[in-house]
């Protein structure tokens, strides 16, 4: 029987968790299309802001892409390979992707291979993918940076196969074991940078695909520069032996390779003017005149070919037009002509021999207007061939004078030597008292590293104007004869006769053959005085004596000449004796012309050996002091009796070793008695 008493919970505990479970439910449902609409906002933000990520990464990379895009005419392979180091330093030094970019779109692509350029592209756009993927600034640069290591890590396991250099048998290869051992390497490395780049790993394996895939290309036509280079080389060789028949052969080897290259072409046209040839002249202008039109940016050297051909043929006033645009020319093309000796001074093995150092300096010399390539050079021959000294002089100091203004110096020795060798004592005359200027060079030390205080002493009496000094260093392991050029810190207004003159500071710190070299390594050093009055070497004492040493041994059978100047110094020589209250002194005084001689001075008297106190050029007279000597004149007073023996004045030279005898005079002092040598 129920309980009619008991009150029944069942019924509202059953509603309840109804009610409760469709509160649940409909909040699991809110929840979930919630969630849904939160998953489609935030896909819907994050497509839009990966495709504002696209565009901007598009819009960044466009001009260096479109720069690589279209036909860029027919294979020029120096164009081909300058570029390439270009954009391969430029990508090893940049910091910055845009700058990197920027760099990319200015350059100029003409004559690259289309599948250089696919193959080029094909990394930026790897490059503008990963850019795209990145949300942070530091992310972005980390992308770039990393990028770029890759691409440059596989580039240096592109090996050479064969001798290289001048050998025959070149063959690039790529080591791809060796590039992924190294990118192995660089993956530990960058461990901490990768965590910044999203999408790192997804992009990796194409960058370092398309990376192997331009660095196959890039061998392929640096061993087709290479090829071309042998014959360049050989002709340049053979145009330093003046060997004609050689250069042509070679020429013509090197343009059937590329037809459209610059230097073959100018040494060929060089060949046929000195053959003397009628035909070959009119093919060297024909010549000349299709490499005016195809390269008009590298007139200079073709002016200056022009000019001597046509002083050769005794067209003077032709000659002095063509040399005078040539002299134009250079300034203007300056830094376009001395960007392309990139390639030549990355092939460091050039310089470890003489051959090798010879066609660096050739190929110079052609660009920036050296050596025989200077138009005022020549123009001052053809000054000096018609008897005018003033302009023959000036047009040797106009050269300098360029050349500072270019601010190129490395091969100042090549001009000096071309000119000494050209000119001959016209040049010598322009100062020939330069035996009178001493250079010093002492370390100092400056700051946290050690320099060189540079000065010249100038013994002479002539000031000399706006004068600027070059530095020669020869380090270890460079050739004899090579040097490696420094500016002075600053050019001086004059140098005064009978002072020493600063010209500051120079860091000599350099690299020589991949090892970087600093004062210790020093095996000579030289300068050059570029000045209003005159170029000229300046050097060290010790420099000096080394020198004459060597030319004495070298010069055993030099005609006569130098010896008739020294006979004539010695009958124009006055010797007396000043005797001063501590001791006495010899003077001897010589013509000025002697200095001709560029000599070194000692006095033999008996057994002693006595060096001079003072050494100077004033009034037109070499004046010498040799002091030391009271013990040895035993006389009181040599002017009024003989003196006890004869004394040898011995002249040091280059151009010989030569001895001014003085001896007794019946009446008293010194008379000469006749050169020996």
């Amino acid at each position: 029987m129920r309980d009619v008493g008991a009150v029944s919970t069942s019924p509202p505990v059953e509603r309840l968790t109804k009610g409760c479970g469709l509160v649940l439910a409909l909040g699991v449902c809110v929840a979930i299309v919630c969630g849904v609409a939160a998953w489609r906002w935030y896909a819907a933000r994050e497509a839009e802001a990966e495709a504002a990520r696209k565009a901007e990464a598009e819009e960044v990379f466009a001009p260096a892409r479109a720069t690589l895009e279209g036909d860029k005419g027919e294979l020029d392979i120096d164009r081909t390979v300058r570029v390439l180091r270009q954009i391969d330093e430029s990508m090893r030094n940049q910091a910055d992707l845009h700058a990197y970019l920027a760099e990319v779109a200015r350059e100029d692509w003409r004559g690259v291979p289309r599948e250089v350029l696919e193959a080029r592209k094909e990394i930026l756009d790897v490059q503008m993918k990963l850019y795209a993927r990145q949300d942070e600034q530091e992310a972005r640069e980390a992308s770039w940076s990393l990028s770029r290591d890759i691409v440059l890590t596989t580039l240096s396991v592109v090996s050479v196969q064969g001798d290289g250099g001048l050998a025959p048998d070149i063959d690039f290869q790529l080591d791809r074991e060796a590039a992924e051992a190294r990118l192995d390497e660089l993956r530990e490395e960058e461990a901490e940078r990768r965590k910044l780049i999203r999408e790192i790993d997804a992009l990796e394996s194409e960058l370092i695909k398309a990376s192997m895939d331009y660095a196959v290309i890039w061998a392929k036509y640096m061993e087709e520069y290479d090829r071309v280079s042998l014959h360049r080389d050989r002709a340049w060789m053979a145009s330093r032996r003046e060997d004609w028949g050689e250069v042509e052969r070679e020429a013509q080897a090197a343009i059937s390779l590329a037809p459209h290259e610059e230097e073959a072409h100018l040494l060929l046209a060089r060949a046929y003017f000195e053959s003397g040839d009628p035909e070959k002249i009119a093919m060297a202008q024909e010549l000349l005149g299709q490499f005016l039109d195809e390269h008009p940016d590298s007139a200079a050297p073709v002016f200056l070919l022009r000019g001597v051909a046509k002083a050769d043929a005794g067209d003077l006033a032709g000659a002095a037009a063509e040399l005078d645009h040539a002299s134009l020319a250079y300034p203007q093309q300056a830094a376009k002509l001395d960007s392309r000796l990139d390639l030549y001074r990355t092939r460091s093995a050039l310089r470890k021999s003489r051959a090798g150092a010879g066609i660096v300096e050739s190929y110079s010399a052609t660009m920036v207007g050296a050596g025989y390539f200077s138009p005022e050079l020549h123009l001052a021959r053809l000054a000096y061939a018609r008897g005018e000294r003033e302009a023959g002089k000036r047009k040797v100091i106009e050269h300098f004078e360029r050349r500072r203004a270019q601010g190129q110096w490395d091969y100042i020795l090549a001009d000096l030597s071309w000119a000494e060798t050209v000119l001959g004592d016209d040049l010598r005359g322009i100062f020939p008292e330069d035996a009178w200027l001493d250079l010093h060079a002492n370390k100092t030390l400056l700051g946290l590293g050690q320099k060189f205080s540079v000065a010249v002493d100038n013994r002479s009496q002539r000031t000399l104007r706006n004068a600027a000094l070059v530095l020669c260093v020869r380090f270890t392991d460079m050739l004899s004869g090579d040097y490696v050029t420094f500016a002075g810190e600053r050019t001086v207004p004059e140098v005064l006769p009978r002072q020493k003159t600063e010209f500051g500071t120079i860091d000599v710190d350099t690299e020589v053959f991949g090892k970087t070299r600093t004062e210790d390594d020093i095996v000579d050093l030289r300068a050059i005085l570029v000045t209003d009055d005159g170029v000229m070497w300046v050097d060290t004492e010790k420099y000096k004596a080394e020198r004459v040493a060597e030319a004495r041994a070298a010069r055993a059978n030099e005609p006569d000449r130098w010896t008739r100047i020294a006979e004539e110094a010695g009958r124009s020589a006055k010797v007396s004796r000043d005797s001063g209250l501590v001791t006495d002194a010899l003077e001897v005084e010589l013509p000025a012309e002697m200095a001709w001689l560029r000599p070194r001075f000692e006095l033999h008297y008996g057994t002693a050996v006595i060096y001079a106190e003072q050494n100077v050029i004033e009034d037109d007279k070499i004046k010498l002091r040799f002091t030391g000597l009271t013990s040895l004149l035993d006389r009181s007073d040599v002017e009024k009796a003989p003196p006890p023996q004869a004394a040898d004045l011995v002249v040091e030279s280059v151009f010989g070793r030569f001895v001014l005898g003085f001896g007794p005079k019946p009446g008293g002092g010194w008379e000469f008695l006749g050169v020996r040598e």
